[in-house]
């Protein structure tokens, strides 16, 4: 009854998209946005300078507060953002995919920021 147009616009909101357009005509349209916002007003821009391109927004974010408290909690950083653990351990998983990040330890362990 809707809730997947609702799951589509918080999915795009939660990886830092604009919200899709959805357009009734003779057809049914979506139209989806690419994250194409300039980068420069980013605390981080400077320290990793070029490698800022493979980020989105939301990667940016939760590297800006890692950077600010290494010892950040998956569940913190969930609340801090407004969005759920399951979005956050996606972005943490790219970050270190992308060589950003690391985990030093584990519960009681703290984030290490490679690419300064």
């Amino acid at each position: 009854m809707g809730t997947g147009t609702e799951m589509i616009i918080n999915t795009c909101l939660e990886q830092g998209l604009k919200a899709p357009d959805f357009e009734q005509k003779e057809d049914f349209k979506i139209t989806f946005w690419r994250n194409v916002e300039n980068n420069e007003d980013n605390d981080l821009s400077g320290a990793i300078g070029g490698q800022m391109d493979e980020l989105t927004n939301r990667q940016i974010e939760v590297l800006n507060i890692i950077k600010n408290n290494p010892y950040i909690s998956c569940n913190e950083l969930s609340k801090q953002i407004n969005v759920n653990e399951s979005a956050i351990q996606k972005h943490l998983d790219n970050l270190k995919k992308k060589g950003f990040i690391e985990r030093e330890g584990k519960t009681r362990g703290y984030w290490k920021i490679l690419k300064n």
